[in-house]
Parts: C-alpha cells; structure tokens; sequence
C-alpha cells in the first residue's frame, strides 16, 4: 500500500549483514599494520619529535597523502644515503598520532581529546584535509568561554572556517558583548586587529539572529 514503509525480507537482510561485514573486514584490513613494519630496517623516515624522541614512517606513506612532503622529499631527493631525518615541531605524543593517521586514516578519542588543536595545525601545515576536518568538528564540540580566544585565533591561523563560524556563533549566543568575555583585555592586548575582526563578527551574527526573529 502507497504510504507503507517497505520491508526487507530475511534473505535481504542477511545479505546486507554480509556487505557491511565485507566492509569492515577491508577497513580492518587498511587500517591494521604489523608493528614490525614501522621500524627500521622497514622505515626509511625518522621523525624527531620536539622533545628528541622519534617516530620512524615510510616516504612513500607520507607522500602517497600529502603534497607538502612530496614536495618536501623530492627536494631531498640524492641529498643523503640513509633515511631521510626530519625534525617536527610536535611533541612526541602529537607526532605518534600524526603519522598513525597516515596509516589509519583516524585518531583514538582519547589523544583527540588532548591534541586537537597541535593535530590540526599539523593538518593545515602538511594539508592533510582529512585530518584538518576531523579536528575541526571535535573542537567545534568542546567550545566554551575558557577557549573562545584560543580557539579563534588558532581557527583563523589554521584557515578552519567551521571553527571560526563555531566561535563566533557561540560568543554571538551566549555573550553578545565581546568584551564581557574572560580574558577579553589580553586580548585585545595581544592583537587588538584581531579583536575588532571578532566583534565586528559577533555583531554581524547577532543582527542576522535578530532579523531571523522578527521574520
């Protein structure tokens, strides 16, 4: 009958546990790596974290997904015999879950939580859009007033447009008034240009909210 939901039958649906299991067994399969793998004699990348421990990689990885390191190693290229050394500015912890993304294509909650402001200034510095976009939508979800300076002025040096909107939009609803804002002087001390972008900003959304109202 027109209007009635349509129903799968059980044959229906095994086959679709079948595809989504398939599925899963590739994305295992893509995403799992043999540990061995990422040491030498296998690497040919050293990463030195800031703190001068290293993390060992493939070129061909980092290449393969980004163009900054493409570029990077063809400029290296017939420079030196051994693995090509690279210092990073990332902390170790950082580094580690940076290059795992390479390989995996994520990053556990748990280091996200703690990383994703360093991971996604990584992201816009080797333009790896993935990762900037999953950086973005978990920092979009952990605004609030402590962050709002920080995470602005990190959303526009990392060109993060949805977590530029976030912020504005957050201090747009829940303050009105920039300048109510703890750690608003300092601020405003630090880069005063970049203050008057954010108020004027501000402003623009509360005038947008204001005649989305009275329509």
């Amino acid at each position: 009958m027109k209007g009635m939901p349509l129903m799968c039958s059980n044959v229906e649906v095994e086959i679709l546990k079948d595809e989504m299991q398939k599925l899963k067994d590739k994305q295992t399969f893509v995403a799992s790596w043999d540990p061995q793998t990422m040491l030498p004699p296998f690497t040919d990348v050293v990463m030195q974290a800031t703190d001068g421990r290293l993390v060992h990689s493939h070129a061909s990885t980092l290449t393969g997904k980004s163009e900054v390191f493409k570029e990077m190693f063809l400029r290296m290229k017939g420079t030196n015999d051994g693995p090509i050394e690279l210092k990073m500015d990332m902390d170790h912890e950082a580094l580690q879950s940076f290059v795992h993304f390479f390989y995996t294509g994520s990053v556990n909650d748990e280091a996200m939580d703690s990383l994703a402001d360093e991971l996604l200034r990584a992201a816009e510095k080797y333009k790896i859009p993935l990762l900037h976009q999953c950086c973005q939508e978990k920092l979009v979800n952990s605004i609030h007033p402590e962050k709002i300076f920080q995470l602005y002025v990190l959303g526009i040096k990392c060109d993060a447009h949805e977590l530029v909107q976030a912020v504005i939009n957050y201090a747009a609803i829940s303050f009105g008034d920039v300048s109510e804002i703890d750690g608003y002087e300092e601020f405003l001390k630090d880069d005063p240009a970049l203050v008057a972008t954010l108020c004027n900003s501000v402003v623009k959304r509360l005038k947008k909210l204001k005649d989305a109202h009275v329509d």
